[in-house]
């Protein structure tokens, strides 16, 4: 079974990928982008939400992961 992401975390996920300069994503507008809400500028990619789940956990983020590396075990 697939584990179902809150809103607030696909947030925390889309930016630990910016922060980290992976990706440089941003959400579109549901209406008018289908099966991939996702919009990578970085690589020029639509992405669906399963694909940004992937990056972001494959990349290495964490629940609770923060931009001060607390929770991260980052000094």
């Amino acid at each position: 079974m697939i584990k179902e992401y809150t809103d607030k975390q696909i947030n925390s996920m889309i930016l630990f990928l910016r922060v980290n300069d992976i990706a440089e994503m941003y959400y579109l507008d549901k209406s008018n982008s289908h099966m991939c809400p996702f919009f990578d500028y970085k690589s020029g990619s639509y992405l669906s939400k399963s694909m940004v789940i992937s990056t972001a956990i494959s990349e290495g983020w964490i629940e609770n992961w923060t931009t001060k590396g607390e929770n991260n075990n980052e000094r």
